[in-house]
């Protein structure tokens, strides 16, 4: 396999966190041959760094947010378009340590693979864990316990696009991620569509090489539901402030898309009964926190209904609803002099 490499971040108003990214990327023991920043509209001066700081960084600007899928979406579609042999995606807030790279292609040669993600870290040091293999006749993950001692890869079905090197016959066979996702579940279901097409199996975790987020994990309130406890065996629920609830607004809808890719009906029955619950639970919460509680249950039965249907595409602004959100927030109240 021949090695030309182009390296795609994407990015929507991360100008503190972008540089560390580049930086770890364009000081690689084996340096991409292409560095690739797609901009989701960012209006914190992103441009104005890259042009500044990183001239020998392509910059592609989008004219919307098109969110983490869109993004990789264009910025994969460009490489490819450019000639690149292998794309490297990754999101702003990774550091990629300096022999990733090297590491990766390495493996892929090793192992004859077409798709190599590297080992995730925490921001604390742990192993985020989330690369997984399908177990189909139980219609469920088993997570991937990384142990670099036990070999130099292990084989893997789910990934996410946090350094995944994907050769150019993988999206020549398989397609580009669905852009319509937003956010959310698009590499995992980018690696469900790698599955389906081209075997079980067919991607590897390089128990060497390494990337490392940069931001602590967003702690939402943590509550427990019999519900919950009845049908997984795990009480433990989270939701989130205002702020961050828009995201998992898409999680869950993109979560039934996965279910419907997977034809895992009676897990997407309990998805769907799940999500009813928390939209309940989630109402309760936003009432006694002072929430905006009409917005939150208007965009959570949205993605209930979306996610009951399966149809993707974009269907909340973030933007908008933080805006939304802070306009209805309860004040706080005046005490009488």
């Amino acid at each position: 396999m021949s090695k030309r490499v182009c390296a795609v971040v994407v990015t929507h108003n991360r100008r503190a966190l972008l540089p560390r990214c580049l930086d770890s990327l364009l000081d690689q023991v084996r340096p991409p041959d292409r560095v690739l920043v797609v901009d989701n509209t960012s209006t914190d001066g992103t441009p104005e760094l890259l042009s500044r700081e990183f001239p020998q960084v392509v910059a592609l600007r989008l004219p919307r947010n098109e969110g983490g899928a869109g993004g990789f979406a264009a910025g994969m579609t460009w490489a490819l378009a450019q000639g690149a042999d292998w794309t490297w995606l990754l999101d702003d807030d990774v550091t990629a340590d300096r022999d990733c790279l090297k590491e990766l292609l390495e493996v892929s040669m090793v192992g004859g693979r077409r798709v190599v993600v590297p080992r995730r870290l925490t921001a604390e040091g742990n192993d985020c864990a989330s690369e997984a293999i399908l177990v189909e006749g139980a219609q469920r993950f088993e997570v991937v316990r990384v142990d670099p001692r036990r070999g130099r890869y292990h084989p893997v079905d789910l990934f996410t696009f946090e350094g995944p090197l994907i050769h150019r016959s993988v999206a020549e066979e398989v397609g580009m991620p669905n852009r319509k996702l937003f956010i959310c579940g698009d590499d995992i279901l980018y690696a469900i569509r790698i599955n389906r097409r081209m075997g079980p199996l067919s991607c590897a975790l390089a128990t060497r090489a390494v990337v490392r987020k940069q931001l602590h994990r967003v702690q939402g309130i943590k509550a427990r539901s019999r519900l919950k406890a009845w049908m997984t065996g795990d009480p433990v629920y989270e939701v989130f402030e205002d702020e961050q609830h828009w995201k998992l607004v898409y999680e869950l809808r993109n979560r039934h898309i996965i279910w419907h890719e997977l034809g895992w009906r009676r897990r997407r029955l309990q998805l769907l009964v799940l999500h009813l619950g928390y939209i309940g639970a989630d109402l309760i919460h936003a009432v006694r926190h002072g929430w905006n509680w009409p917005l939150r249950l208007k965009w959570n039965v949205a993605a209930w209904l979306l996610g009951v249907f399966a149809r993707d595409g974009m269907f909340l602004d973030p933007e908008a609803y933080r805006a939304q959100a802070a306009a209805r927030r309860r004040p706080a109240r005046r005490r009488n002099p």
